[in-house]
């Protein structure tokens, strides 16, 4: 039985999906939508609790696509899939939020159109992603769909785990459906203190589910507030999580957390003190304070 999405009923309806534009055009719009030049945060963490590997586990972290909010979005995520791709990343993990529900302005890109470009990525240890709200609102089987039938694996409130250097490590995918499920829940209430674990999540307020132990949260959503002020910070993060949890590394109570600005826009194509980016992290064990 196929999911309906939750909530926004009319705004699904005024934007129309299916999409179909495969070029994402923009009209008369294009001018006022050119894209920020993006950042490539790198991270080293070294985590209590890891295994001590011969080599860090590199990870590829890239989220809210929201492919076809800028002008020309198909060469440019291209050429950041690309880029991301020369950092050789052992595993690569999508946040969600892959289509552009902009009410105005165009540039609305089929999911089989993103999902194509993103399978040109790839890891040793595999592709994984979850969904966000605006694919929710778009339709999530039609998204999830694109992304599988690329080699992408949507994790809908499941673990999988991967091995590296003869060590396993769990990844725990959770979707933003506007609400943590059950499903979510218990997989974060059985987080082990003696297993490694990664927690993709969309939307950081999950975070405020995961206990203390080796694991880090991965997350998008906010877009680091997307408009952030001088002396002011971000004014917004569109989440329940508190505004000190809307970008960078967060450690608190024995937790962390990395919540990252992301690629594209929603609401309007425009950035303020926020550019865009995608992640690579390298992760190693830590000696146990």
């Amino acid at each position: 039985m196929k999911r309906r999405p939750p909530g926004k009923p009319l705004l699904r309806a005024l934007l129309r999906p299916p999409y179909t534009d495969t070029e994402g055009r923009k009209g008369w719009f294009e001018r006022f939508a050119d894209a920020q030049p993006h950042a490539v945060r790198r991270l080293d963490l070294a985590i209590a609790g890891w295994p001590r590997l011969a080599r860090s586990l590199r990870i590829a972290f890239l989220s809210d696509f929201h492919a076809g909010s800028h002008t020309g979005d198909v060469a440019r995520i291209a050429a950041i899939v690309e880029e991301a791709a020369t950092f050789r990343p052992d595993l690569v993990l999508y946040g969600g939020d892959f289509v552009n529900m902009q009410m105005f302005g165009g540039g609305r890109l089929p999911p089989r159109t993103i999902a194509t470009i993103l399978a040109r990525l790839d890891a040793p240890l595999g592709r994984f992603a979850v969904l966000g709200n605006h694919d929710y609102t778009y339709g999530p089987d039609e998204v999830r769909e694109a992304l599988e039938s690329h080699g992408i694996a949507v994790l809908d409130d499941e673990r999988r785990t991967v091995r590296y250097d003869g060590h396993a490590i769990d990844l725990i995918g959770l979707p933003d459906a506007r609400r943590l499920r059950r499903q979510g829940e218990a997989l974060l209430a059985g987080l082990s203190n003696e297993r490694p674990t990664i927690v993709l999540t969309h939307d950081p307020f999950w975070f405020a589910y995961v206990p203390a132990g080796p694991h880090l949260t991965l997350a998008g959503h906010t877009h680091g507030g997307q408009v952030v002020l001088p002396f002011v910070g971000a004014l917004s993060n569109a989440s329940r999580a508190p505004l000190r949890w809307s970008y960078g590394l967060i450690e608190e109570g024995g937790r962390r957390m990395y919540v990252t600005s992301g690629l594209g826009t929603s609401g309007i194509p425009l950035r303020i003190g926020m550019p865009p980016e995608y992640v690579i992290l390298d992760i190693a064990g830590a000696l146990n304070p």
